[in-house]
C-alpha cells in the first residue's frame, strides 16, 4: 500500500510540474497499464504486452504520419511496468496469506 501511495504522489507531482508533458503521455501510460492487465491474464512475459502494443502503435504512427515517437513508446511501457509491479506485489501478498 505504501508503494501505491508513493506512486500516486509521483503522478500528482508530475501533473503539477511546470513542464508540460501533454495528455498524450498519460493516455499512453493508461493504455500500457490496461494492456499489461490483459497480458498478465494471458500469462505473457512481464511487460511484453505493453511494450508490444506501444511499439505497434508507434510503427502505425510512423507509417501514417512519418514519426516514430520513442517517448510515447516509453510512456506506454512504463504504464505496463507500474501495473506489473502492482500485480506482482498483490500476488505475493495473497501467497503469503495462503501460506500462513
Amino acid at each position: 500500500m505504501k508503494k501505491i501511495l508513493v506512486l500516486f504522489a509521483v503522478v500528482i507531482v508530475g501533473c503539477a510540474s511546470p513542464k508540460n508533458i501533454g495528455k498524450d503521455k498519460y493516455y499512453h501510460a493508461a493504455a500500457g497499464a490496461a494492456t499489461e492487465v490483459v497480458g498478465e491474464k494471458l500469462k505473457l512475459p512481464p511487460t511484453a504486452s505493453s511494450f508490444a502494443i506501444g511499439f505497434a502503435k508507434e510503427v502505425y504512427d510512423y507509417i501514417d504520419y512519418g514519426r516514430f515517437d520513442v517517448k510515447d513508446l516509453l510512456a506506454t511501457w512504463i504504464g505496463g511496468i507500474i501495473v506489473r509491479h502492482i500485480i506482482k506485489n498483490k500476488n505475493e501478498k495473497e501467497n503469503n496469506k495462503s501460506n500462513r
